[in-house]
């Protein structure tokens, strides 16, 4: 079934990093590339213990309407909160949703 207009509550901003300066990995900026409409899906929290002490990771999805030039290397600016995203699993149906399955977003990851 398709994503239907209504549900989608949030206007979300889809980034993607420049070209790091210099020689660390982490500088870059990061640029708008589309701004969309979206429904966020229920969150999940992890607790993991990590060296001496708990570290709590929350993860989330959000469905958009269907896009080819979505990179799962971006990143989703949601108000003021950040996440990564992890996949782009397309939704069920003819292309006509995409799900962002995406995780709190950690400046100092050197991947994103």
């Amino acid at each position: 079934m398709p994503v239907r207009a209504g549900s989608l509550d949030r206007y979300i901003h889809l980034q993607s990093k420049g070209a790091p300066s210099g020689f660390d990995p982490t500088s870059g900026t990061w640029t708008t590339q589309v701004s969309v409409y979206a429904k966020r899906l229920d969150s999940k929290g992890v607790e993991r213990y990590v060296g001496k002490q708990f570290a709590a990771e929350a993860q989330q999805a959000y469905l958009i309407r269907y896009r080819t030039d979505v990179n799962p290397t971006w990143r989703v600016l949601d108000g003021t909160s950040i996440w990564k995203i992890l996949a782009t699993p397309e939704g069920e149906g003819r292309r006509s949703e995409m799900l962002l399955m995406v995780r709190r977003f950690n400046p100092g990851d050197v991947t994103t």
